[in-house]
């Protein structure tokens, strides 16, 4: 993705594959109008409040809303300029900003792999973790477009421009400051952190200062892109805190919730089923040639067991209505089910080490979404999105049927998902 060499896509191909996408993210959102029902769901309630009283006669702020107004600004000034004020129109706006991210997601690959761009591209399109945000009243989409628009920049060496963009990113989403981390690790680690990573396996006194003169150089080169940090840092001291509003339910850094990790693991383990099914010959490989790793996994099905827990208020709340509270629900009232989960979720481990990234730096995703997550009390799939979408993007390719079936499987999940949302009976 952060290649130097020019795309070999040429401009026919490339203008087929942005209508192909164009058409697809229209046909989608045309769909997702018709279908969702015409009153807001969920948060929705507060965006919609929040964007209303940011284009009506008095300002004032909706106190439940916990993020910056980034994106309700966003939504709210183009829909004053239109005079629209309808949920749908504003839910429309909102999807336009949230599917501009695909043609971001789509000149990110294109650096790369542009056979496989386009595939790529409507993968995320359909993948069920972001569907049905595109078209609701959520920050989320909206904010991974900034984050994709950063990405581009860092990828074509535009170091200025991905730092300011990445400080512009704190107003839609506060969390977006762990992603600006990334991107600065992957730009010191092409500039010289990862030739020093390389010279300290040698452990000589040459070995030392090589590698600390590489760290040096990437500093030099790369120092800009520690402004969002410095930003953030900022917000935090003024603010006294890193939420806005609700602040007693969305506290971070007071303690480690390993659950949030084992639950992300669960989802990757539904969302890349046909990936780890095309793998499981060679992971079954794998542990036959290192029988010790059945034992690592016990060892770790104990720090599972004895770390789980379900505590935030907002995951114990209505489970017959959010499926992501009634798993919870589930794997909380039964010790045994709990343990049926493990499976799953250490065949989704032991599938990220076998699925190739496409460079070293791509490797730095892991440890900063632990991060991000580990601190979080409150389980929610959201925020798993940018995680999932930055290691789709910087994946190997495998073969064309596979990614062809990975569609597939993502578009029955989210057609599934559509279905029992559009229902009122059922969310996320």
């Amino acid at each position: 993705m952060f290649s130097t060499k020019a795309s070999t896509a040429n401009g026919p191909h490339s203008a087929r594959a942005l209508l192909i996408l164009f058409l697809a993210a229209l046909s989608s959102l045309i769909l997702m109008q018709w279908l969702l029902p015409d009153e807001p769901l969920v948060d929705e309630h507060f965006h919609l409040g929040q964007i209303r009283l940011i284009n009506g006669p008095e300002f004032q702020r909706v106190p439940e809303l916990t993020t910056p107004l980034g994106y309700h600004y966003s939504v709210a000034l183009p829909a004053r300029l239109a005079g629209l004020d309808s949920l749908n129109a504003l839910r429309a706006i909102s999807a336009v900003l949230g599917l501009l991210g695909l043609f971001l997601a789509w000149a990110c690959l294109r650096r790369d792999d542009p056979e496989h761009a386009l595939l790529g591209a409507l993968q995320l399109l359909a993948c069920p973790l972001l569907w049905p945000f595109y078209f609701l009243l959520y920050t989320d989409l909206p904010s991974l477009t900034l984050v994709l628009g950063a990405t581009l920049l860092l990828g074509r060496q535009r170091f200025w421009l991905a730092a300011m963009l990445g400080v512009a990113m704190l107003a839609w989403r506060q969390s977006n400051v762990f992603w600006a981390m990334l991107l600065w690790l992957i730009a010191l680690h092409q500039a010289g952190l990862g030739l020093a990573l390389g010279q300290a396996r040698h452990f000589t006194r040459d070995a030392l200062r090589t590698g600390l003169a590489s760290v040096a150089i990437g500093l030099q080169k790369t120092w800009m892109l520690a402004l969002p940090l410095v930003a953030f840092g900022v917000f935090v001291w003024l603010n006294q805190g890193v939420a806005l509003g609700d602040r007693a339910a969305h506290q971070f850094g007071g303690a480690l919730y390993p659950t949030q990790i084992f639950f992300l693991l669960l989802v990757l383990w539904l969302l890349l089923l046909p990936l780890l099914l095309a793998r499981l010959p060679e992971l079954i490989a794998l542990i036959r040639r290192r029988p010790w790793i059945l034992l690592a996994l016990l060892a770790l099905l104990g720090v599972y067991l004895a770390s789980f827990q379900v505590s935030h208020v907002y995951n114990l709340g209505l489970p017959e209505f959010h499926l992501r509270n009634r798993v919870l629900a589930w794997l909380s009232e039964s010790l045994w089910l709990r343990v049926l989960a493990f499976l799953p979720m250490a065949w989704a481990l032991l599938g990220l080490c076998l699925i190739r990234l496409r460079a070293g730096y791509a490797y730095w995703l892991y440890p900063v979404t632990v991060l991000a997550l580990l601190p979080v009390q409150l389980i929610e799939q959201r925020y798993y999105i940018v995680p999932v979408v930055i290691f789709l993007l910087f994946r190997q390719a495998e073969r064309r049927a596979l990614e062809w079936v990975l569609l597939a499987w993502f578009a029955l999940l989210s057609l599934t998902l559509s279905l029992a949302i559009a229902s009122t009976r059922y969310f996320l």
